[in-house]
């Protein structure tokens, strides 16, 4: 399982060595917040559910689990049960001695991720070729993709995250930066739209709201030769707002992707999964685009897939030579389901 220390250009080659050697899948972890290995590497497997059952059920026929740059093993929201189908052995490789602390392995080493990968992968006598990594001739990132890709909506459907993510990757440069903060649609967005760079997912996985549209702007203005895209729900969006200013003011040329549902999607399946009332109310009336204007930022609100299609063919084109930030306000259907 890589984590968000590994992401790096050695820690994802020493990785990726290390799995090849031993024909061995690999996850990422649950909501890390940055790709700890290549999500387009054959033997990439998807993120790792967050709730003990799904865990227990993905590594059912795993018999070591090496952790590599995070804790073993990040949950939300809490299940009972144990983590780990009974005689799977957990290992961490991590610099963070508090990741290690904490985590419920056998071992835990600190030290380099990159730099213990490659001292284990040292350690190997030959390798497992012919292992069987994919179950059923595929993957189960592969599975998981294909779970969310959907056809064009007919006429008068509504936009879906699932047709805005199709579209993204199949146009995001390959070393793009991409800034997630769209709690209820997260999980199609990481299986449909991989990090095939370092860098290339950031998150402040944690579930705190606020984080994405100003650390796009800083990431940009740190890194102006990679391409950079905030993908921000419309309710996540009204935390940092006002920074829209900031990216108009400095000439950053960020493109930030709202889907906009008019509420706040996360809560609700979570208040649903308790028989609770949602938390909070529904704001269908709010205009990000609108308010992006007033803050001085290049935006248009998108609600047709044709139209999404001519739009994002203009704006991801040459994104990494953006000198102005332009803001697309996507309406789409909200999320009916919320499983990390």
């Amino acid at each position: 399982m890589a984590g968000s220390g590994n992401d790096t250009e050695a820690g994802w080659a020493a990785l990726t060595a290390l799995a090849e050697k031993l024909q061995a899948p690999v996850w990422i972890e649950p909501f890390g917040s940055r790709a700890g290995f290549d999500q387009t590497h054959p033997l990439y497997q998807g993120q790792l559910p967050a709730d003990r059952p799904r865990v227990r059920q993905a590594l059912d026929s795993t018999d070591v689990l090496l952790v590599v740059g995070t804790a073993a093993i990040r949950q939300y929201p809490f299940t009972t049960g144990p983590l780990v189908p009974e005689g799977t052995r957990v290992f961490v490789l991590t610099d963070d001695a508090v990741q290690a602390n904490r985590s419920p392995a056998e071992l835990a080493v600190v030290g380099d991720p990159a730099a213990l990968c490659n001292a284990v992968t040292a350690l190997l006598h030959g390798g497992q070729a012919g292992r069987d990594t994919a179950t059923g001739g595929k993957s189960a990132a592969g599975a998981a993709a294909e779970q969310y890709r959907l056809p064009p909506p007919a006429a008068g459907e509504p936009l879906r995250a699932s047709h805005v993510f199709e579209l993204l990757a199949a146009r995001l440069e390959e070393d793009t930066i991409l800034v997630e903060e769209s709690p209820s649609s997260r999980p199609a967005l990481q299986a449909l739209v991989p990090a095939r760079r370092p860098l290339g997912f950031l998150s402040a996985a944690m579930g705190g709201l606020g984080f994405a549209m100003p650390a796009s702007i800083g990431l940009k203005m740190a890194l102006p030769e990679r391409p950079v895209v905030a993908v921000v729900g419309d309710g996540s969006s009204m935390y940092s707002i006002q920074s829209l200013w900031t990216a108009a003011q400095s000439g950053v040329g960020v493109v930030f992707l709202v889907l906009a549902n008019g509420g706040y999607a996360v809560m609700d399946r979570l208040a649903e999964q308790r028989d609770s009332k949602p938390a909070w109310p529904s704001f269908p009336e709010i205009s990000v685009s609108t308010i992006a204007t007033g803050l001085g930022v290049s935006a248009r609100r998108v609600e047709d897939y044709s139209n999404l299609i001519e739009v994002f063919d203009e704006v991801l084109t040459n994104a990494a030579r953006r000198t102005e930030p332009v803001l697309l306000e996507i309406a789409v259907a909200p999320d009916t389901t919320f499983a990390p």
